[in-house]
């Protein structure tokens, strides 16, 4: 029992030393050159914002879609460049598309590694250079919210963290849970999770308050791109009923149990059956 606690205790002492040297080597690059990085981050800002203003001007021009005003359909937007930016930090590499590194034998390279794969998938965070769609995001919230006429509780930003993390953990589980595919197909699914993501990405700019309910159902269920930004919107709005506001951390856990129990089958079936995508020179098929 020691000597587990002491492997977990290392393994989340190692896991945070990881982030600190990646996030190092991601600064360095940064300042390696400054002008040229400090114009790609700009230009990304630039083309986050421009990602999501057709909505938002069709929300100034109608004065709002589907019940929803101009400004808080800003904020939806906002929400949803925060939940992406984030996640592409911290992940953006492979850790959030983990078929890639299936599918590409990658996952087999870890097995030698001394560490646990939580540690080992630490690889690929960008917090400097890959924070443009985050800024954007916390920058168009700022603005969202300073023309919203609502008064906003002392709690209201702990819930809008907790409700960012939440739709988080739903697109990470969600993208594990298809990534599991990869361990039966790895050559046919190995871009599968970057393919779910990003379509859920591309999907959550749209307000679903005035769809009819068999779209707007399965885009909060079969496939939750409602829960990266309306629907959390929604409740941080005060505009679901009070029931509904636990429906996203349900729904997190029930995928996150879902996504860990295919994904650790997948793996099972991958030990014993391996990947056969090197030839002898090793060289990937």
């Amino acid at each position: 029992m020691a000597f587990q606690k002491g492997k977990i205790a290392f393994g989340i002492k190692r896991y945070f030393e990881l982030l600190g040297i990646y996030a190092r080597m991601d600064l360095a690059s940064l300042m390696r050159d400054g002008k040229f990085t400090a114009l790609v981050i700009l230009s990304d800002i630039v083309s986050n914002i421009s990602s999501v203003s057709g909505v938002f001007l069709l929300a100034w021009k109608f004065g709002g879609i589907g019940g929803m005003d101009r400004f808080e359909v800003l904020f939806m937007l906002a929400y949803g460049n925060i939940v992406m930016g984030f996640l592409n930090m911290i992940g953006g590499c492979n850790a959030i598309f983990p078929s890639r590194i299936i599918g590409r034998g990658q996952w087999e390279h870890m097995f030698i590694m001394p560490l646990p794969y939580g540690v080992q998938l630490t690889v690929g965070i960008f917090p400097f250079t890959g924070s443009s769609s985050f800024l954007s995001g916390v920058g168009i919230l700022w603005v969202a919210v300073c023309h919203m006429e609502m008064a906003l509780p002392w709690w209201w930003l702990f819930m809008l963290i907790l409700q960012l993390l939440i739709s988080m953990v739903i697109v990470t589980a969600f993208s594990y849970l298809f990534s599991s595919l990869a361990f039966y197909a790895p050559v046919q699914c190995e871009e599968i999770a970057s393919t779910v993501v990003y379509s859920m990405e591309h999907t959550r700019s749209f307000p679903l308050t005035g769809m009819p309910v068999y779209i707007r159902y399965p885009l909060l269920t079969i496939f939750p791109a409602g829960l990266m930004a309306w629907f959390p919107t929604m409740i941080l709005l005060g505009k679901t009923a009070a029931f509904e506001t636990f429906y996203p951390a349900v729904f997190a856990v029930m995928i996150s149990l879902t996504a860990g129990y295919f994904f650790r089958k997948g793996f099972r079936y991958y030990v014993k059956k391996g990947i056969n995508r090197y030839v002898a020179g090793g060289h990937r098929s």
